[in-house]
């Protein structure tokens, strides 16, 4: 499959995601009162293309390796040469001392990298030569019966539980090989079920007990690691929720008539931000809205963001989500409105 298909895939998601953590990051820093730099700080646009538009360069050779010669393999290499090669005719060029420092830590990295893959490939091939890969496709199924919904939950489940410890790239081949027929072999779409697994596959990262990535951010920062990667996790929520939005519902990953893409995008856009606002207990010129309007406003963005549900024993159209999420939004926003402007109490 073409790289662009994928990338144009991802984009919705990705979107969304990023927009739900720039939410979270302005509602923290506007319940907390924190200010960005003063204007006369900032860099002027004017300089910053000046100085960096060479950079741009590398960018579009990345792309035509990706998108033009379809060379997914050589992409980054070629990338990372031009980058090289420019910095080198530039100011604070590497020196040769520098240089031999650059590949040590490349070398380390790969070292590493190659280890982690060659268990990988132990593990993936040892599955494929005993056939316990299709056995557990089998068991998968078998539990799952005709229910879509526990094929999804257990699907995202083993991505977890299988992508602790291992990279991105590593996770993902492996959850590809094990875990993706079974998906796909209960009705799902192969896209919305390789984005799916990569997405839970990666979620170790920023979630306790591992929350690898959460940990290191908190040995950077000398703060409580454990404290660090539930922080994490609560900026990182719409992550968790986006990955079933586009598999129940394939207009996210473009799939589909151009008004129920459109439809099913305004729909996400709006429940992640209203679960973004939830997770931080913040909305804007309101404030802090309290426990029971934020429960609601959760609850509310959850309901308007999923598609039409028709799970076995649960069924909800898209209009009865709709309605039941924006009748909990309006009772959060009322409770907020009146919590942010009590009513004067009257002499006795």
């Amino acid at each position: 499959m073409p790289t662009y298909q994928v990338a144009i895939a991802a984009l919705l998601p990705s979107l969304l995601y990023f927009i739900a953590l720039y939410t979270q990051l302005d509602a923290y820093a506007g319940k907390h009162g924190l200010e960005g730099l003063p204007e006369s700080e900032l860099p002027k646009l004017r300089i910053v293309l000046a100085e960096g538009w060479v950079f741009i360069v590398s960018f579009a050779l990345l792309i035509v390796f990706l998108l033009v010669l379809q060379q997914e393999a050589l992409a980054p290499w070629a990338a990372t040469a031009s980058l090289l090669v420019i910095n080198q005719f530039r100011q604070g060029r590497m020196a040769f001392g520098d240089l031999g420092s650059w590949l040590v830590a490349v070398g380390k990295l790969l070292i590493e990298l190659q280890a982690i893959l060659c268990a990988v490939g132990l593990i993936v091939g040892a599955l494929s030569v005993t056939g316990l890969s299709g056995t557990l496709v089998n068991e998968l199924l078998f539990v799952a019966g005709d229910s879509t919904g526990v094929l999804i939950l257990m699907g995202a489940a083993t991505s977890f539980i299988l992508g602790i410890g291992l990279t991105v790239t590593a996770a993902y081949v492996f959850l590809a090989i094990v875990l993706a027929p079974a998906l796909i072999d209960g009705g799902l779409m192969p896209m919305a079920v390789h984005l799916f697994i990569l997405y839970w596959g990666m979620l170790s990262f920023i979630t306790p007990p591992v929350a690898l990535g959460a940990f290191a951010a908190a040995s950077i920062a000398g703060a409580n690691p454990v404290a660090t990667g539930f922080e994490a996790m609560r900026l990182g929520v719409a992550i968790y929720l986006v990955p079933f939005l586009f598999v129940l519902n394939p207009a996210l990953i473009g799939v589909g008539p151009w008004q129920g893409i459109v439809q099913a995008a305004l729909e996400a856009l709006l429940g992640v931000l209203l679960i973004a606002w939830s997770a931080q207990r913040y909305l804007p010129r309101l404030g802090d809205p309290g426990f029971i309007a934020a429960c609601l406003l959760g609850f509310g963005g959850l309901l308007v963001a999923l598609p039409e549900i028709n799970l076995e024993g649960v069924a909800l159209s898209n209009f009865d989500g709709n309605l039941a999420g924006i009748l909990m939004i309006v009772l959060a926003l009322l409770l907020a409105r009146v919590r942010a402007n009590p009513a004067p109490k009257t002499a006795s």
